[in-house]
């Protein structure tokens, strides 16, 4: 099989520690509405654009995976 290709791209999902400014925080839900991402901190009523947020980078590597029989 090929080797895989890894790509590294930011996660936003319930649970994980960002940070926002000097201060570190947990995301609480992510939404998508008219086609803009909008992170949910605890705490906060207010959402977060991703862009002002400070994540760890996930790596993903993408391979195809043989069917199961």
């Amino acid at each position: 099989m090929e080797t895989a290709a890894y790509y590294y791209m930011p996660l936003f999902k319930p649970g994980a520690f960002v940070h926002l400014g000097s201060s570190r925080e947990t995301v609480s839900h992510v939404v998508v509405r008219r086609n803009a991402l909008m992170v949910y901190l605890v705490g906060h009523e207010s959402p977060v654009h991703p862009d002002t947020l400070t994540v760890a980078p996930t790596a993903f590597h993408l391979t195809r995976m043989p069917d199961r029989a």
